[in-house]
């Protein structure tokens, strides 16, 4: 597995990301082309931080600013980026917005940019967005973040490190941060955002890889600490005799919904849409709205890459006209795999598929194929569930 790291131990830009992923290989005309499609020029140099050699970008928007998520959108609608890198920026915009709003109380879409609305940050977003795609990883994982200590002044006043905005992207991407180690802002709301997108994974210390390349990002303060941002890429190792008990663990998004005026039918249709359309999980719960209207809470677990396209489908079939996402939620998950099953019934051999969930060598569950039992049930004459036992009964055999 291909693995991306990134080690903000001394914080984390929007620049300073972009920065760091062209020092590690990423592609130059991809990253300028998507900074130049919003409309921004890019600049880049050598740099020398406490004598380590480093990248430095430089965006030139021209004072140009967006107010509001629809504007964000707009833009990069426009630009000619790479599905992918699209796809991500739009997220990291909608991670953006939902932390301002939910700063001032409002809704994503309400929300109103001040500092995060400079132009050069959508470049930041978008540039950064095509480089991870043009480095082609498997994984990204993130590592604890320094986001300094004291305050900063902004639009609203001399506020808090980290910055009110910046706290609400960390409160809900799972990422590690700490305070420190200098005094000062070290990790913007850009910054917060971009690594919230990217992470597959908050890991609290280098996991075992064999490193491959490494980047260093420049940013613009002179600090006691090198103001670097490194990223290391490299492919994931496995130890001898791996394997034990412990469940994978991965990221997903949560998408969410409250409708009121959808029948039982659409709903219905709308989760078989969106599982055959690659989410994880969807479940619909019943739910009470203001004035005592009674309504459905629709719920998808899905990757993050395809959360924007899932989130069109809910709206488009429900007509809502907000989707909430929950980005980067960590949950532990069994190995999963699927084995076709031989048994007999009456002498005559059939064959099902089963789904078997383990935990390194200890197997958990044993689940047969719904479809399959029910035509097999259908052919022999007997109970879908007396069907379903027997096939489960034999594949439990096959693992003694």
């Amino acid at each position: 597995m291909r693995l991306l790291l990134f080690d903000p131990s001394s914080g984390a830009s929007g620049d300073m990301i972009m920065a760091s992923l062209l020092d590690l290989g990423a592609d130059p005309d991809a990253v300028r082309k998507a900074v130049e499609a919003v409309g921004c020029g890019l600049e880049t140099s050598r740099e020398e931080r406490h004598h380590i050699s480093s990248t430095r970008v430089r965006i030139h928007a021209g004072g140009k600013r967006y107010r509001t998520l629809a504007e964000a959108r707009s833009i990069l609608a426009a630009a000619t980026l790479a599905p992918h890198a699209l796809d991500r920026a739009l997220q990291i915009m909608e991670i953006l917005a939902s932390a301002e709003g939910r700063v001032h109380g409002v809704s994503g879409e309400e929300a109103r940019f001040h500092e995060i609305g400079a132009m050069d940050a959508l470049a930041d977003i978008a540039g950064s967005s095509a480089a991870l795609s043009s480095l082609a990883v498997d994984r990204v994982v993130v590592l604890p973040i320094s986001v300094g200590s004291g305050t900063v002044v902004a639009a609203h006043g001399r506020l808090p490190v980290p910055a009110p905005a910046t706290l609400e992207v960390l409160k809900g991407s799972g990422l590690l941060w700490r305070g420190g180690p200098v005094e000062g802002e070290l990790l913007t709301p850009t910054g917060a955002a971009i690594l919230a997108g990217f992470a597959d994974e908050a890991a609290a210390e280098y996991p075992l890889i064999r490193a491959g390349a490494s980047g260093y990002g420049a940013g613009t303060k002179d600090l006691a600490i090198p103001n670097l941002l490194r990223t290391v890429v490299g492919e994931m190792a496995a130890p001898k005799g791996a394997g034990g008990g412990h469940p994978h663990h991965d990221r997903v998004v949560q998408l969410e919904t409250n409708v009121d005026d959808v029948t039982g039918e659409v709903l219905g249709g709308l989760l078989e849409i969106l599982m055959e359309e690659g989410a994880l999980d969807v479940a619909i719960v019943p739910a009470l709205m203001k004035k005592g209207r009674p309504a459905s809470l629709v719920k998808v677990l899905a990757r993050k890459e395809e959360a924007q396209r899932l989130a069109r489908i809910v709206m488009k079939e429900t007509g809502s006209l907000g989707v909430r996402v929950f980005p980067s939620l960590h949950r532990f998950v069994a190995e999963r795999e699927e084995r076709e099953v031989a048994f007999e019934i009456s002498g005559r051999p059939f064959r099902v598929r089963a789904k078997v969930s383990f935990l390194g060598d200890e197997v958990l569950r044993i689940k047969a194929e719904h479809d399959d039992c029910r035509q097999i049930a259908r052919e022999s004459g007997l109970s879908l569930r007396e069907v379903a036992r027997r096939a489960e009964e034999a594949a439990w055999r096959e693992e003694e």
